[in-house]
């Protein structure tokens, strides 16, 4: 009974911890044309434009399991109150003193859980309108738009499923964009049946042993 009762206690682990939608994988091939490869990494203290620098394209997850209490804007439409979701930053900002651009193209960011949405708008309004509940929790972040610091023409992304796969071209400022899944937690039915099965078999084991 202690080995089945670590077993549901193992579930009930298993459970909890996949209620999230994380960054879960990055596949760069090329690296970016300062010869460094995407990362993921912590949330940085700030993600104000002077504050943090790279070479390459990095992610990090922000706020997860976020029960939306109204519908946000996304690029093309918007995801609907109510919705269990978990965010998310890309951003590649090359430092001030490093002259010319950073190009990075073709990188490729998994996650658990389906993309339902990307904030890439040029200044970056809808990162700000948000940031209230889905930054990362102890992150600074700008309290307003500035110009480009979104994508703009020469970047792109495509989506598919959980894969999202980002082209930037950067000077300064650096590009920024959140992206928005849904939170991977499992349904509360199909972890009651499960628990129930899993002692059900204890049950049974135990009669068996008497």
């Amino acid at each position: 009974m202690r080995n089945l009762l670590a077993t549901i206690l193992g579930v009930v682990t298993l459970y909890g911890t996949a209620a999230h939608g994380g960054i879960i994988g990055v596949n760069d091939l090329t690296g970016s044309t300062a010869g460094v490869y995407a990362s993921i990494i912590g949330a940085p203290r700030a993600v104000t434009n002077s504050n943090v620098t790279n070479l390459a394209q990095q992610g990090f997850n922000e706020a997860q399991n976020v029960l939306l209490a109204g519908a946000i804007n996304v690029d093309g439409g918007t995801i609907a109150a109510g919705t269990l979701v978990s965010s998310h930053m890309i951003f590649l900002n090359k430092p001030n003193a490093r002259s010319g651009r950073i190009i990075h193209f073709g990188v490729d960011w998994l996650f658990d859980g389906t993309i339902l949405g990307v904030m890439s708008d040029g200044r970056g309004r809808r990162e700000v309108a948000s940031t209230d509940f889905l930054g990362a929790p102890g992150t600074i972040y700008p309290v307003s738009p500035f110009s480009a610091r979104g994508l703009e023409s020469n970047d792109s992304y495509f989506v598919s499923g959980n894969m999202l796969t980002v082209n930037m071209r950067v000077r300064q400022p650096g590009d920024w964009i959140r992206v928005v899944t849904a939170a991977n937690v499992p349904e509360p039915g199909a972890l009651g049946i499960l628990l129930l099965g899993l002692l059900g078999l204890g049950i049974q084991r135990r009669a068996r042993l008497k």
